[in-house]
């Protein structure tokens, strides 16, 4: 029930739709495809971060008030402040039960366990977070005049139905959910989009991009043993068609081509951006395993390819949402443990 349109913010509010809708978002295990000198890569979509306890403090540099409940005078039914606007109590709770009761769905969960007790911790925790990323993005929405339309909403959920309305109204009630409830779950996720656009769409796309090659180990142990190969005079394209376990690069002598920042996992961006080219980097660790970096080159000026701009517009977006919330002011109004 996605338009492939939408991606950033609109993932993280998709992620709690179908939590709401009691469906679990799709996961994958890390996977690093690079076909011929292109590079995508895939994963589940991650979690908010947890926010800290109400009685915890946090570094300066995150700029997050804390309010002690003894001492709170904001809105007793709001369960946090941001930059003022509450987080209604009432909504939270509504998301909180119905993760959980889609947690209950599963066997072998036991709320009552302290596995279990720990994993509805876990749930409050994040639901929260998600929320106020989620009224961060609604008031920069309304500072920067980006606004979505009922009549926009009405013709998503038309597009949705198709022609079957009468599936769509019992997969509404299969999952306890209202139709404007839905619409206000849409609307928010359209929101989202509208804004991502509205942030993204005016960076250049034309950046500075690293050119590089790796080889792929499965232990630090093994990437050593190619390391002292390397440093003993050994090719690089040789050793990655023999040794590397991204085949898919493995047979283009370990050619990840060119990417821009933000598209690579961190750890291989960070190598790939400081080295000179030639270079060759030390055991490089990240989730798919451990990583031998060479850099080719690098281009100051190059054109963000379309295969990885849905990635780099992401993740732009991200980065943003990310430097928004470490400036607003949060109030945390309920302990989450």
């Amino acid at each position: 029930m996605r338009n492939s349109r939408r991606d950033a913010f609109s993932a993280l509010v998709l992620v709690a739709l179908l939590v709401a809708c009691g469906r679990q978002p799709a996961t994958t295990e890390p996977t690093m495809s690079v076909p011929g000198s292109t590079v995508s890569t895939a994963a589940a979509p991650t979690a908010p971060a947890n926010p800290p306890p109400a009685t915890e403090t946090t570094p300066a540099a995150i700029q997050t008030a804390l309010a002690p409940l003894a001492t709170m005078t904001a809105p007793a039914d709001a369960v946090a402040l941001v930059n003022g606007q509450p987080i209604p109590l009432t909504d939270f709770e509504a998301q909180v039960n119905q993760a959980i009761d889609y947690l209950k769905q599963q066997q072998g969960f036991d709320p009552e366990s302290p596995e279990g007790q720990a994993a509805v911790a876990q749930v409050r925790q994040q639901v929260l977070s998600w929320m106020i990323d989620q009224t961060v993005v609604e008031l920069a929405a309304a500072r920067k005049g980006v606004s979505v339309s009922d009549d926009n909403v009405e013709q998503e959920i038309a597009r949705l139905i198709g022609d079957d309305a009468t599936k769509f109204e019992e997969w509404l009630r299969a999952n306890g959910l209202t139709r404007e409830g839905f619409k206000v779950q849409l609307k928010r996720e359209l929101l989202g989009a509208a804004l991502q656009e509205h942030i993204v769409g005016a960076l250049p796309t034309t950046v500075e991009q690293a050119h590089a090659r790796h080889i792929l180990l499965p232990t630090e142990a093994d990437a050593m043993s190619i390391l002292l190969k390397l440093r003993a005079g050994e090719d690089f394209g040789t050793l990655a068609r023999q040794n590397s376990q991204d085949k898919a690069s493995s047979e283009a002598d370990g050619d990840l081509g060119f990417f821009p920042r933000g598209v690579m996992p961190v750890e291989i961006e960070a190598v790939a951006f400081a080295l000179d080219p030639g270079q060759i980097s030390g055991i490089v660790e990240t989730d798919f395993g451990y990583h031998i970096i060479q850099v080719v080159e690098r281009d100051p000026a190059r054109q963000v390819p379309d295969e990885m701009m849905a990635t780099w517009r992401q993740q732009a977006f991200l980065r943003w949402l990310e430097a928004e919330r470490s400036v607003a002011k949060i109030r945390y109004l309920i302990p989450l443990q």
